[in-house]
């Protein structure tokens, strides 16, 4: 009998070590190599980062690494880089992220790669899969706008649902793995994490890690439900739904700088995709001439795009700010530059330098970063996994003290729809030719105002009370004060105010002023 127990229990550990064997080789690495990646991630953060608890606790951020290391044994590869990803999102810092591996990163984000390239990890068998469609979040909802073959009669349908998750849900979902430091930027990052099945599978939006269950709904109102089963060769190109003739702002994404005279708009238009680190020509060549090109055409309003820009080497912002701040395009109403929420890094510096220094009206969407952000992210390679995290090592402060705002807001909204993305329309340069600006001061300052902009409002007033070339200041004091009033008559009290106070501060003792003052200030709630 004891022999026969013996038996069994040999082979029950057996078993058991089969099993056990079984489950580590469906792992790339080990439990103690994932530890080993995960508290390197931690201490890189913890020693490289300018500031790493801004968002989150020091304390709650070790919770998080230490749940994360006591659930590695139960976990998959693909869970243990979505456990690491979260806890670096956690940070809400745009330029401090864990790169989640593609087995075809070309359908990544341009952002998440970075400027200098991301390697691909020690071990093929984690990269994460991807869907057979490209997503795009826009004002009216998440469109499919590029497919693989397979899947073009999706292409132009609205996303409903994630297997059982409303789309709502899932968008939701995905900012727990995305770094974004506003709300602009992570609409940008939900339509590429939705595209992974891995991602919306360990986040409880999808069934699967291989497919994924999408509900759509086309022009005539019909709705589908598809089963999306991962792509599986190398180099396959997406169909995209754009038009044969792109619109201009989609036509030269691939060259850091650019400019084409629109002689039928009586406009110029630049377009900056990257400040590159080498660039063949100095930028204030390029900017020298393109302000020659305008002024040969004999155009009046100079345009500049970043909409694409998510960064590069911020010393180029530079010859931009001098070269057409001290030209007569450095007019509101003249000058304009499209924004969005991959304006990003150097482009997000661009915007709140052209803020301070130039009459520049924003047109578009709210920008992808803070005015005051951190940057300069320092790449690390986790040593098991190849991973690559980068950490922000800079703090960059607006032009402002005390500038808390999460983003920089366009004077001119133009937010693109899925109708003038398959239309080829382009709302933002649109309006930036039609917008005709408000003659003085105190009515642009009201137009923002009544848009419900009070800081864009306010910062026209500090623009032009700081500009050295205006001789007397005080001469638009009067309408601004008429327009303050007017302002509370029509029951937009605090801007009146706001309106008061930077002229008292502007000209303490001014008798109309203070007697303003004291009318307004029993109003305020």
């Amino acid at each position: 009998m004891r022999t026969t127990f013996s038996r069994t229990v040999s082979f029950l550990c057996l078993l058991i070590g089969l099993t056990f064997s079984v489950a580590a080789s469906a792992r790339a690495l080990s439990d103690q190599q994932w530890r080993d990646d995960l508290h390197q991630l931690s201490s890189a953060i913890k020693e490289i980062h300018f500031k790493p608890f801004h968002n989150v606790s020091e304390a709650d951020f070790d919770a998080a690494v230490g749940e994360l290391d006591a659930e590695v044994p139960h976990m998959s590869d693909a869970e243990v880089i979505v456990g690491m990803a979260k806890i670096v999102a956690q940070l809400r810092d745009g330029h401090t992220r864990l790169h989640i591996p593609r087995l075809y990163p070309e359908f990544a984000l341009e952002a998440e790669l970075g400027h200098s390239g991301t390697e691909p990890p020690k071990v093929e068998s984690i990269r994460f899969r991807q869907s057979p469609v490209r997503f795009e979040l826009f004002e009216d909802g998440l469109f499919i706008v590029g497919a693989h073959p397979d899947y073009l009669d999706l292409v132009g349908q609205k996303v409903l649902e994630f297997d059982t998750a409303p789309v709502t849900e899932a968008i939701e979902a995905v900012r727990s793995v995305s770094f974004f430091e506003n709300s602009s930027r992570a609409r940008l990052m939900a339509p590429d994490r939705l595209a992974l099945p891995e991602v919306t599978q360990i986040l409880g939006i999808s069934r699967a890690s291989d497919s994924v269950t999408i509900t759509t709904v086309d022009a005539t109102a019909q709705t589908q439900t598809t089963r999306l089963q991962t792509v599986h060769k190398p180099g396959q190109q997406y169909v995209s739904g754009l038009p044969a003739t792109l619109p201009l702002w989609l036509r030269n994404r691939d060259k850091y700088r650019w400019f084409e005279v629109l002689e039928d708009h009586d406009a110029i238009y630049i377009q900056v995709n990257q400040f590159e680190e080498n660039p063949v020509s100095p930028y204030g060549d390029f900017v020298a001439e393109t302000i020659e090109a305008a002024r040969d055409a004999g155009v009046s309003r100079y345009v500049i795009d970043l909409r694409h820009n998510s960064g590069g080497i911020g010393a180029w912002v530079t010859p931009f700010v001098t070269g057409i701040g001290s030209s007569e395009f450095n007019e509101y109403g003249r000058l304009y530059v499209l924004v969005g929420r991959t304006t990003f890094s150097a482009a997000q510096h661009f915007v709140h330098k052209f803020e301070e220094l130039t009459y520049a009206a924003f047109v578009g969407e709210p920008s992808g970063a803070k005015p005051s952000h951190y940057g300069d992210g320092k790449r690390v390679v986790l040593e098991n996994s190849g991973l690559t995290l980068r950490v922000s090592t800079i703090y960059w402060h607006s032009w402002l003290a005390n500038d808390f705002r999460d983003e920089i807001r366009p004077h001119i909204s133009a937010p693109l729809t899925s109708a003038d993305y398959f239309g080829g329309n382009d709302p933002a340069l649109a309006a930036a030719l039609q917008y005709r600006a408000p003659a003085s001061l105190a009515m642009q300052i009201d137009e923002q105002f009544r848009q419900g902009k009070n800081q864009n409002a306010l910062l026209l007033y500090q623009r032009y009370m700081t500009d050295g070339t205006i001789r007397d200041h005080r001469a638009a004091i009067p309408a601004l004060l008429t327009m303050a009033d007017t302002l509370v008559e029509d029951g937009l009290t605090r801007p009146g105010y706001f309106v008061y106070f930077l002229a008292n501060m502007t000209y303490p003792g001014d008798p109309a002023i203070e007697s303003g003052l004291s009318r307004i200030n029993p109003l305020l709630d």
